[in-house]
């Protein structure tokens, strides 16, 4: 077997390790309960919708991110671009479907609107994106009457979050984030932007408007996200006072996954990768009957395990080689 297969395996194994690990150690766990991790379609249906909201927050958090801006409003623009998307959906009487494209349609406009309010104020982006967040969560409260939304008799809508649909969602997720962030003139610029920003502007290329549009894009994911959050659960509960930031907390551990996978892989099938993971490790929380603040506890564990993990690689590689080495002077 030539190098190129082998290291073509390695690469593989290292991709698949996290996953099947994950499934493996829940799928004992849950057999110690006497149930099992995947025991119907609705199991099913729950692992593929956690890993799509997953996905999708942690590709919105990761663009900004890579440019050095922390975005803390992104639950606040799943949950309006929700209401308002599903509020004109049902106003109009439009086709079910159209509550997806007027969910991302709306997410993008705020997310453009976010971006202009951060390159008008010319403020951090983290101030700005608190502000933002706090603006539009007290929208959500008002256009609600600090009631929410509920759409339980909308029986069109709610069949819309089926396992295939969101299947479907996801992967054509995928592909849009692969192909953007790969072969598009936006890719060349966001890249030129994160590792050389003043270079990148003497040539020519537009930092603002970079800027905006991914701003923008982020909108476009989480009005996915929003999308999914609302069709699956039958309602849209207000968010005010920083509440909303708590949904991208989900994203952090698979955002890390991916860029580790990346090494080996390309970086956005790498979060999708670590979304799999943690979507495998919420249907366990659910087979377990876990409570959900012993979730949060599991999941900050699980996160500050990966980080010291990735900060002690180089560490726990030399060790491993001296103990390979160690062994074999002593046969």
């Amino acid at each position: 077997m030539n190098k190129k297969w082998i290291d073509m395996i390695k690469r593989m194994s290292i991709i698949i390790a996290l996953p099947l690990g994950m499934f493996l150690i829940l799928s004992f766990l849950t057999s110690l309960q006497g149930v099992q991790l995947f025991n119907n379609a609705g199991h099913v249906q729950t692992f593929v919708r956690s890993t799509a909201i997953i996905a999708f927050t942690a590709w919105a958090l990761a663009l900004n991110l890579n440019s050095g801006r922390f975005d803390f409003s992104l639950g606040s623009m799943a949950l309006l671009s929700s209401i308002v998307g599903t509020q004109l959906t049902i106003m109009f009487d439009l086709p079910a479907v159209f509550l997806i494209i007027l969910t991302v349609l709306i997410g993008g406009l705020l997310g453009f609107i976010s971006g202009m309010i951060y390159i008008i104020l010319k403020l951090p982006p983290i101030i700005t994106s608190v502000g933002v967040m706090l603006l539009y969560e007290a929208l959500s409260f008002i256009v609600t009457r600090g009631e929410g939304l509920l759409i339980s008799t909308q029986f069109q809508l709610l069949t819309l979050p089926t396992t295939r649909n969101l299947l479907i969602i996801l992967i054509v997720g995928f592909l849009f984030m692969y192909i953007l962030m790969n072969y598009t003139r936006f890719d060349y610029n966001h890249k030129a932007l994160q590792h050389g920003q003043e270079i990148a502007v003497k040539t020519g290329i537009q930092e603002k408007r970079n800027a905006v549009a991914t701003y923008a894009i982020t909108g476009m994911l989480m009005g996915v996200v929003g999308f999914i959050n609302i069709s699956a659960q039958g309602f849209a509960s207000v968010a005010l006072n920083f509440s909303s930031i708590s949904a991208m907390f989900i994203a952090f551990l698979p955002l890390f996954i991916g860029g580790y996978i990346g090494r080996y892989s390309e970086e956005r099938f790498g979060i999708l990768i670590g979304a799999v993971t943690m979507g495998i490790v919420t249907l366990g929380f659910v087979r377990l009957d876990v409570a959900y603040y012993n979730q949060e506890f599991i999941n900050a564990i699980l996160l500050v395990l990966f980080l010291a993990y990735l900060n002690n690689e180089g560490k726990l590689s030399s060790l491993f080689k001296y103990n390979r080495k160690t062994t074999l002077n002593t046969r």
